[in-house]
């Protein structure tokens, strides 16, 4: 036995869901397959991270030769400018040593005397 449904009013702006006739069975709604619903594919990553090792690995290699290039330019200058420096000539005085024949010790006395005229003398 159907139990018959009281009449419901309607109300503006809503539509009131469609009723299935009795004798008519009712197919459930089928979706229509697209491209969408497709799951993703877990393989697509692989390339993406082999493009970003990539690139690490240029920028990398591209710091470390550049790295290199300055140290060896530091290097260059630093050579540079010990070479421009010319030692200035010093001269050197010749050391001859002295004989006994060279040394008078004959009249220490005399030889305080001048040197006492010299000291007054200033």
């Amino acid at each position: 036995m159907v139990n018959p449904q009281p009449p419901v009013t309607p109300v503006e702006g809503v539509v009131p869901p469609i009723q299935p006739t009795p004798g008519i069975p009712s197919m459930p709604p089928v979706m229509p397959v697209t491209m969408s619903q497709n799951p993703p594919k877990k393989g697509s990553k692989l390339p993406l991270l082999l493009v970003i090792l990539l690139l690490l690995i240029i920028g990398m290699g591209a710091y470390v030769m550049f790295a290199k290039n300055q140290i060896s330019n530091e290097k260059k200058a630093a050579t540079q400018i010990q070479s421009t420096i010319i030692p200035t000539p010093t001269v050197q005085p010749e050391v001859t040593p002295a004989t006994v024949d060279d040394v008078n010790v004959a009249s220490p006395d005399a030889d305080l005397n001048t040197l006492d005229k010299d000291v007054q003398g200033l």
